[in-house]
């Protein structure tokens, strides 16, 4: 078999799975690869290219591939590997490679990639769940086109497109395993709101719903969503916690596994991740037909709103005011890690029509922006919140604008730092220049880089201010 009718062979196999989007990044050994895929995403780091192809798995439903070339190429997808296993994505990882001869021989261009991403990839496009990434190794030989490149693009193949059969299943109704049962309404997919909805007024207990819930500004029920923030969950003293959906981001869900490990703990989601060292994972087919209304004290959330209304300056206040502005109906990215925690706590709960996305499988901040890019939708607003680090960490993912026909916002929260390590520093003595990354950069001349500055908006909350809306907020527990 030539290289070409090779590389034929495995995207044409790719496009069987579903992938209809390849992003590709430039080298000499996928030389064939690149021959034979005809229209894809062009991008220049590999990286970030797979980040943004999970944006674009979120956005689609589908499979997306990306095609590296040989050597340190290839290790630059595990990150997004990462990210995808714990998503439960189906991204698909083709990387070229040279004959199996020059393996282990230290020859330039040539690693051990077969199983380079270990447990994050399965290798068998046949037993594939597509829950997760595959990984597809090729290996060509020179000469790289060995044959007539005419006629070999844009390979014809069945439009099959992987999709869940699985129906609900009915049960019994059954008594709930706790009398004071905390609800925590973590990720949830489209498909699955309306009957998580169902089961939070049947159940009539407390609830956290974060932001990707889908969940957290709905008016059927907000009497029983928490709007104080996560400190108010431990005033009312509950005796169990009920997760459903993915795993959450606050730190109570932490605790769990530490300062409250006396509380017993369920999951109902679609992934199999505890996200504790502890604790059942169920179906979300399994949701239990259960009722243990009860209400917790009352809350501090009339009080919050007078501290950020005393110091429209800080951080809080400043995103408040940015969910308040931000057009209805927008599609919101949000960045790890404070960003996501201050909207949760912050941001307006008015039903606006926002669909919330966020990279919530590995909770790193790498390829937050790239991801941001391959999640905008054509016809709707999209809107990136991150924080400064967060977008120094991925400042070349601007190269893809040019290929997007999206309208985008990209808000950086400038404070300076990594903010969030403050109280980690102080409570481990360390060194805090060490782990805040502090600096005094400014982003303007970056977006002029990109030719973006008009889509590129950066706030700067006064640190002051924000401590003193901190320490405020503090005081409401003490």
């Amino acid at each position: 078999m030539t290289n070409l009718a090779d590389a034929r062979r495995v995207i044409g196999s790719a496009q069987e799975l579903g992938v209809r989007d390849f992003c590709v990044c430039g080298g000499s050994r996928n030389a064939p690869l690149l021959a034979v895929v005809g229209a894809a995403y062009s991008f220049l780091d590999e990286r970030s290219a797979a980040f943004f192809a999970l944006g674009r798995i979120k956005l689609t439903g589908r499979p997306v591939a990306v095609i590296t070339t040989s050597g340190t190429a290839a290790a630059e997808l595990l990150p997004a590997a990462i990210e995808a296993h714990y998503s439960g994505l189906p991204l698909i990882l083709i990387t070229a490679d040279r004959p199996a001869r020059y393996h282990g021989t230290g020859a330039p261009q040539a690693i051990e990639q077969e199983g380079i991403f270990g447990v994050y990839a399965s290798r068998d496009a046949a037993s594939w769940t597509r829950r997760g990434p595959l990984h597809i190794n090729v290996e060509f030989d020179e000469p790289l086109i060995d044959d007539e490149v005419a006629g070999l693009r844009g390979c014809e193949v069945a439009q099959r497109v992987h999709s869940e059969t699985a129906q609900p299943r009915n049960l019994a109704t059954s008594q709930p395993f706790t009398q004071r049962p905390l609800l925590l309404l973590g990720g949830l997919d489209a498909r699955d709101r309306e009957r998580v909805k169902e089961f939070v007024l049947k159940l009539g207990a407390p609830v956290y719903a974060e932001p990707l819930s889908g969940l957290r500004e709905d008016p059927d029920i907000a009497h029983l969503v928490i709007t104080a923030g996560e400190r108010m969950i431990a005033r009312g003293r509950p005796d169990g916690v009920i997760r459903v959906g993915n795993v959450p981001a606050l730190r109570f869900w932490r605790d769990l596994d530490e300062s409250r490990r006396e509380l017993p703990v369920i999951s109902y989601s679609r992934l199999p991740f505890a996200g504790l060292s502890r604790g059942e994972v169920r179906s979300l087919d399994e949701l239990p037909e259960i009722s243990a209304p009860w209400t917790l004290p009352d809350d501090k959330t009339a009080d919050i709103q007078r501290i950020l209304d005393d110091e429209p300056q800080s951080e809080l206040a400043m995103v408040r005011e940015l969910s308040r502005t931000i057009p209805g109906h927008s599609r919101v990215y949000l960045g790890n890690s404070l960003p996501i925690r201050e909207w949760d706590l912050a941001a307006t709960r008015e039903p606006r029509g926002f669909s919330y996305e966020a990279n919530r499988g590995a909770n790193g901040i790498d390829g937050q922006l790239s991801t941001f890019f391959g999640q905008c939708e054509r016809g709707r607003a999209n809107v990136c919140v991150v924080g400064d680090l967060t977008a120094i960490y991925d400042a070349n993912a601007p190269w893809i604008v040019p290929q997007l026909e999206a309208d985008f916002r990209i808000v950086i929260i400038n404070n300076s730092g990594g903010r969030i390590f403050e109280r980690v520093a102080s409570l481990a003595r360390i060194d805090k220049s060490l782990i805040v990354n502090a600096h005094d950069f400014r982003f303007d001349h970056w977006a002029a880089m990109w030719r973006i500055e008009d889509r590129v908006t950066e706030l700067r909350p006064d640190a002051e201010a924000s401590r003193r809306a901190w320490a405020r907020y503090d005081a409401l527990w003490s």
